[in-house]
């Protein structure tokens, strides 16, 4: 019998055997590389992009029998792919080195030829030959000769059911959708039958789930009217302006066309918003210090769509107050009427200036555009060195277009701004002068997920029609600032007096690049560079010399938008004038 020592070590080996012996069910993965060869035109990317290996490849299978099925899934998922290419003849091996170190799993494919479009046949029932020239346009989405794909046979039955929903037809149906591969002739036949439905006008409109908001008001956003041809165009476009007013939580149109009847009744389902808005604000600039804003919103201030607009701003060189009255719809569907007035008092380092405005403008669509005109009115007092009063009276015209996806966080898109006031003096000639405004935003993205974003901005500004110092101080031109050339102080990226203050100039440019770069949801990065300034001539391209700055910087991604922290440096920096560097702090991104 062994010893009591010889037992305790007997015991101890056991359970050092237990513990480190592969359990069943636990092998190690099998690590793996794989191959697809080089195909025509982007096939070797879209096999992998379906391919069972490639995608898990970061999570190996535990035996090679696994690894050997994902192969095989691979070979059958490649042959349906080619196919809806138009490669039906091709040919898919798959083989697993064992003996390589990785494991590597090799595909062998030929994809044969690729079948091309044969001429495609279209088929109405009831034929109507007026109906079959309406689509014979839509049809030629697929065209003879071209490679086949199965992608393009669905688009085309979608486009020709829409088709026929835009002219009248509020109800087509597809009755068969016949594809013959031809192997001798390496072509594919293509054929549709369709049945339009009966043809028909809009007839009475009914709209349900109003609570605060007049149904007069709805019905003005309708872009249809009785007796037109149904036209599926203008169910979407009535949804899109009843969603943008804000009003809205949900919008559901829905056409029905009794059997027997050619008058379609639009039945609308609204859900409304809350009509009020308050939102806030916090900044701090390193140039101007900390400030701090407040708005209150109400979208239906009496009704039927009036939005009403308060706004306030207070840091320790700005007081401002706003208000804006929007009436939807005045003289004309889509028309509305903004009046506003506003108090700003600022003190800069070139002037204290104090102001009181007035307008009125007149907004309106115009194809793909917005178009604005009016009049406004605009008293102030500014102190630079001497008080000078104005009493400006201007006519606005305005162009504005925009494709931006999101206001607080756009992705992708182009905004344009184009803005030209005359202003007239009421007391003294010759004192008038005209302001033009010509910007521009656009959003890039650069990758399908939309988290690397290349955003750019440009502005262009010049003030015509009499010289510098017949203009109050406060609306002459600069630059530099949080908005503007980032790096250089507010107002400081320009011609400066012998005090080394800002002079103001008659013509600006300033643009900016910016790379936004999301790293999930809740953080991002930035790196930008601006430039541009403030000029004493028309022609700052020409005679004038352009101020540079570049930085980077942080973002933090709330429900209501991102939270802004940039550092910039000035590239062209003045001794004694402009600062090592320059902190913004805000909510919202730059432009």
């Amino acid at each position: 019998m062994p010893a009591p020592p010889v037992r305790i070590l007997l015991v101890l080996c056991l359970i050092l055997v237990a513990t480190f012996r592969p359990l069943p069910g636990h092998a190690a993965p099998i690590e793996y590389t794989v191959e697809i060869p080089s195909l025509p035109g982007d096939l070797t990317p879209l096999l992998s992009s379906v391919s069972d290996c490639v995608s898990l490849q970061k999570k190996p299978p535990e035996s090679v029998g696994l690894l050997r099925k994902r192969m095989r899934n691979d070979i059958e998922g490649f042959a349906r792919t080619l196919d809806s290419r138009g490669y039906f003849k091709s040919d898919i091996e798959g083989e697993l080195d064992t003996d390589a170190r990785p494991m590597a799993v090799r595909f062998r494919i030929d994809p044969g030829p690729r079948f091309v479009f044969a001429p495609p046949k279209l088929v109405l029932q009831p034929d109507n030959p007026g109906t079959s020239a309406l689509l014979s346009d839509t049809l030629k989405g697929i065209r003879a000769g071209a490679g086949y794909s199965s992608g393009t046979v669905l688009d085309v039955e979608t486009a020709l059911l829409e088709r026929l929903k835009e002219h009248g037809y509020p109800s087509p149906a597809l009755v068969s959708r016949d594809v013959t591969a031809d192997h001798a002739l390496n072509s594919v036949a293509v054929s549709y039958t369709l049945d339009p439905g009966p043809a028909a006008v809009f007839g009475d409109t009914e709209i349900s789930g109003l609570e605060n908001v007049s149904e007069s008001f709805v019905f003005a956003e309708l872009s249809w009217y009785p007796g037109a041809p149904y036209d599926r165009r203008k169910v979407d476009e009535t949804r899109e302006h009843l969603i943008r007013t804000g009003l809205f939580r949900s919008v559901r149109i829905d056409p029905d066309l009794p059997h027997d009847s050619e008058r379609v009744t639009m039945r609308v389902q609204l859900l409304e918003a809350p009509p009020r808005t308050v939102k806030a604000g916090i900044w701090h600039y390193s140039d101007i210090g900390l400030g701090a804003g407040l708005g209150w919103t109400h979208r239906n201030i009496f009704g039927a769509g009036q939005e009403l607009r308060l706004d306030t701003a207070v840091s320790e060189n700005l007081q401002q107050a706003g208000s804006e009255l929007v009436l939807p719809n005045m003289g004309r569907p889509g028309q509305s009427l903004g009046l506003s007035a506003q108090y700003k008092n600022e003190a800069t380092d070139s002037y204290d200036a104090t102001n009181l405005s007035f307008s009125g403008i007149i907004r309106r669509p115009l194809s793909e555009f917005q178009i604005g005109y009016g009049l406004g009115y605009r008293l102030s007092r500014v102190d630079d060195d001497e008080v000078r009063r104005f009493n400006l009276l201007s006519v606005p015209l305005i162009l504005e277009y925009t494709s931006a996806d999101n206001p607080l966080e756009p992705t992708s898109g182009l905004a344009l701004s184009a803005r030209m006031e005359p202003f007239a003096s009421l007391e003294e000639r010759g004192s008038s002068f005209v302001s033009w405004n010509v910007s521009a935003r656009h959003y890039l993205p650069l990758r399908r997920d939309k988290s690397l974003i290349l955003a750019t901005r440009g502005r262009y500004s010049i003030l015509a029609g009499t010289s510098r110092e017949s203009i109050p101080e406060d609306m002459l031109l600069y630059a530099g600032g949080g908005g503007s050339v980032r790096g250089y102080a507010y107002q400081y990226a320009g011609e400066l007096d012998e005090d080394d203050e800002p002079l103001g100039g008659v013509s600006a440019v300033d643009f900016s690049a910016e790379l936004r770069w999301r790293i999930n949801e809740k953080y991002g990065l930035v790196i930008f560079g601006d430039g541009g300034g403030a000029f004493s001539g028309r022609s700052p391209a020409e005679k004038e010399e352009y101020f540079w700055g570049t930085g980077a910087g942080f973002r933090y991604y709330t429900p209501i938008g991102p939270v802004r922290l940039d550092v910039a440096v000035p590239l062209d920096r003045r001794d004694g004038i402009d600062d090592a560097f320059q902190l913004y702090v805000s909510l919202g991104q730059a432009f």
